[in-house]
């Protein structure tokens, strides 16, 4: 999972790149990259596969693989929603510095923006098939595709 310097880098080349400066310009970055690193890190905890995966499983020793594609359950549900996001957000924001009237709507922006990520990599990513079934449930970890 990358850390918050880690996308903090990649958080001050976007913001270079689409030509913001000014003083705020590195706590932006920096209250980016702790947001977005939260985020997934809450992700990664709550997100879950939906039941109904397809599996090839012998009826006697109840051993098989599931032979199609799953699916991850979106935010709220399956991660954390704008709600949840929104007071990292507006942490993360206070915490690099940055102070004003529109920090709050620039904090649910940044929430529904990644409710939203979150939403679109859900319906786009599928946990792959040929996850081991033995006593006819999974017993091994899956992958994503």
């Amino acid at each position: 999972m990358p850390t918050a310097s880690q996308i903090e880098g990649l958080a001050s080349s976007a913001i270079q790149s689409a030509g913001l400066e000014g003083e705020d310009a590195p706590k932006l970055a920096t209250a980016l990259g702790d947001l977005f690193a939260q985020v997934l890190d809450l992700f990664s905890s709550m997100t879950q596969v939906l039941p109904g995966i397809p599996a090839a499983v012998d009826p006697t020793s109840g051993s098989g693989s599931t032979a199609g594609p799953g699916m991850l359950l979106p935010p709220p549900a399956g991660g954390p929603g704008a709600a949840q996001i929104e007071a990292l957000a507006n942490a993360a924001l206070r915490d690099a510095g940055l102070e004003g009237e529109y920090i709050p709507d620039l904090a649910k922006v940044l929430a529904d923006t990644c409710e939203i990520g979150l939403t679109l990599f859900c319906a786009q990513v599928m946990v792959a098939p040929g996850i081991a079934v033995a006593g006819m449930v999974t017993s091994a970890p899956g992958s994503l595709m």
